[in-house]
Formats: structure tokens, sequence, C-alpha cells
């Protein structure tokens, strides 16, 4: 039977930290190997073939959150799915 793994992490951080989390996600889905540890716990991801990408923002009473979720399926390719175009922008371009 496979071994379900979870991994969960929550903290406060300032936006610096945010961007080299964000760089560091980028490097690990472009080698293929996102580990995450904290204390005891750790899980090592494995992301290939095509990524089913979800991004929810939300901005309400001075409060704004964004939500990123990315799933894939180990070694095997999603099929089924038109592919939808994702446009991020910003102020600079």
């Amino acid at each position: 039977m496979e071994q379900v793994k979870d991994f969960q992490h929550e903290s406060i951080e300032d936006k610096e930290s945010v961007v080299r989390y964000l760089q560091t996600l980028s490097e690990g889905f472009r080698s293929q190997r996102l580990e995450f540890q904290t204390g005891q716990e750790e899980i090592l991801l494995e992301p290939s073939g095509l990524i089913q990408v979800e991004i929810k923002a939300r901005s309400r009473h001075r409060k704004s959150k964004l939500s990123i979720k990315f799933v894939w399926k180990d070694q095997r390719q999603a099929e089924g799915k038109p592919k939808q175009v994702l446009a991020i922008r910003t102020d600079q371009g």
C-alpha cells in the first residue's frame, strides 16, 4: 500500500522572504525536485509532465489573499482538459 505523506507550514514573512520562496519553488519545478522541511516534518515531491495550475485571488475589506495550487500525477500526463492561457501582469510591464 502506498504511504500518504502530508506537509503543512504556516508563517508570517516579509516580502523579500516570499520572493525567495517563490524563486526556490521555480527552481524546484525546473529541476523536478521540491523538498520541504520544517522541524521533523519533511516531504519530497518530484513534479513532471503536465501540471494543473489553479490560482485564486481575493481582495476584501483591506485584506488580500492569493492561493496557488499545483497538482500533477507522478510520471503520467493529464488528458482530456483543454489548455487555458494565463496572463500575469505587474505595473512594470
